[in-house]
């Protein structure tokens, strides 16, 4: 579906004056009002609200007031994510009647560069837990397959990424869950550094793990989200600066790759092995220097990571627990309960134990630049096998990196036997997002994957 612009393409064009906001928000509007009743990207979507600062950002960027590369860009925010005057529900009965009168941090800075908020964004309950068919409102489908799973937490956003219903959306991440949708969905996602994104007015999951990430279409994209939020970002740019470009130059890089966690800790599909041991003759291609490493095995990142999550997950939700334990929904209040029974000698044994890992990590770092793992155990699930226990069961590829507070990056690397998208993780240095997007950039622009989109029927008047 190339008709649908990546966030990049399309913000050229806005800058060049060759499509104004408004009309670029009217074709998200489009496919909204086509796919979403059959996806579930949204919760609340906030269409009136956006015309009228599109409108705004038309008369900006005709009187040449260009902010940079997200001024009028349309973006979705995850309902965990407060937006001033928008009802936060969680996907949970706990928030009803809760309306923040203060948005988030996070969603202050995108507004300040300009971008548009077309609306809050399907979530698995508190960012945890299994899709549920329940209220506030039902799963968000995979566009790919809507009978498939999107993936979690942020499955609404890596969703409406993939379908051009929003170019650009903001998500969290605490064990995977912008990187494991945006695998699934065959988009970007990056989960920072904790410290690169302020939190302030985030719902928590698990604060020691808790990370708020971006999604975009391609990498390029998703470094744009990023760059507007994170810490180092806010600033106007002046109309005359250069649009920013990632370098695809990756000669001399070394890649790690940890080759364990995916063949042997926990096997992924044939189809997933494949598919990440061609990104890596790409990688080879571009001049890196590729070598195995070892790590600790998967399962010690895994068991210390759900003693934290769960431990912490519980401690914030212990109030409501015992007040009104009923307006959870099964999936999730049991998942709490579990972390109820985590005595404190085993939440402090798991943070010793995380600080050994962490080291761990940052050694293999001293001679690798880039470290290369799986994200995806490979295509996506029928979304009616989920299981409720799956987070215990199966260790996840991605919550190492919430572990080691390590930036980890999503990046589609082909196709599986059903046709669905496959991807591989890439892994930088603690607060080296930079080099981490442009090895991912760089790759996507050698592989080509980028130009298949999922292709659901859209009215020919919708499409950009």
């Amino acid at each position: 579906m190339n008709e649908i612009p990546g966030l990049t393409e399309a913000a050229r064009k806005i800058r060049a004056k060759k499509i104004l906001p408004s009309a670029l928000l009217e074709q998200c509007v489009s496919r909204i009002e086509a796919l979403d009743g059959m996806l579930n990207a949204f919760v609340t979507p906030l269409i009136e609200a956006a015309r009228t600062e599109a409108r705004t950002a038309d008369r900006e960027i005709l009187a040449g007031r260009w902010r940079g590369p997200l001024h009028g860009i349309p973006v979705g925010i995850k309902d965990v994510i407060d937006v001033e005057g928008v009802a936060t529900m969680a996907q949970s009965r706990q928030l009803e009647g809760y309306v923040p009168t203060k948005s988030a941090v996070v969603v202050r800075k995108l507004v300040e560069a300009g971008a548009i908020i077309v609306g809050k964004l399907t979530t698995h309950e508190f960012a945890f837990g299994t899709p549920t068919w329940g209220p506030p409102g039902p799963p968000a489908r995979n566009p790919w397959n809507p009978d498939r799973f999107a993936g979690g937490s942020s499955s609404g956003a890596a969703v409406a990424t993939a379908t051009g219903m929003v170019l650009g959306a903001v998500g969290t991440d605490t064990a995977g869950s912008v990187r494991s949708p945006a695998a699934l969905c065959g988009v970007a996602g990056l989960k920072p550094s904790q410290s690169r994104v302020d939190r302030r007015g985030v719902f928590p999951l698990s604060p020691s793990l808790d990370a708020v990430g971006a999604f975009g279409w391609t990498v390029e994209d998703c470094a744009s989200v990023y760059r507007a939020m994170s810490s180092s970002a806010g600033s106007r740019r002046s109309s005359s600066e250069p649009f920013p470009a990632l370098d695809t130059d990756l000669r001399g890089i070394r890649i790690g790759v940890i080759r364990h966690f995916f063949s042997k800790d926990a096997p992924i599909s044939s189809d997933g092995i494949t598919a990440i041991d061609e990104a890596i003759e790409v990688f080879r291609s571009r001049g890196c220097r590729i070598r195995n490493v070892a790590l600790p095995p998967l399962e010690e990142w895994n068991a210390v990571g759900m003693i934290l999550l769960l431990s912490e997950a519980f401690a914030f939700h212990e109030p409501w627990l015992r007040e009104r334990i009923h307006l959870y929904g099964e999936s999730l209040r049991d998942a709490l309960l579990l972390g109820g029974l985590i005595d404190a000698a085993d939440y402090v044994q798991a943070n010793s134990k995380r600080l050994r890992l962490a080291e761990a990590l940052d050694i293999v770092f001293k001679d690798n630049d880039i470290l290369i793992s799986a994200i995806q155990s490979g295509e996506a699930a029928p979304l009616e096998s989920v299981e409720k226990w799956g987070f215990i069961e199966k260790p996840s590829y991605g919550i190492p990196f919430n572990v080691s507070d390590h930036p980890a990056l999503s990046v589609c690397c082909g196709f599986g036997r059903q046709g669905l998208p496959l991807a591989l993780q890439l892994v930088g240095r603690r607060n080296d997002e930079a080099l981490l997007l442009r090895a991912g950039h760089a790759y996507e622009c050698a592989a080509g994957w980028q130009e298949h989109r999922p292709a659901p029927r859209l009215p020919t008047a919708a499409v950009v």
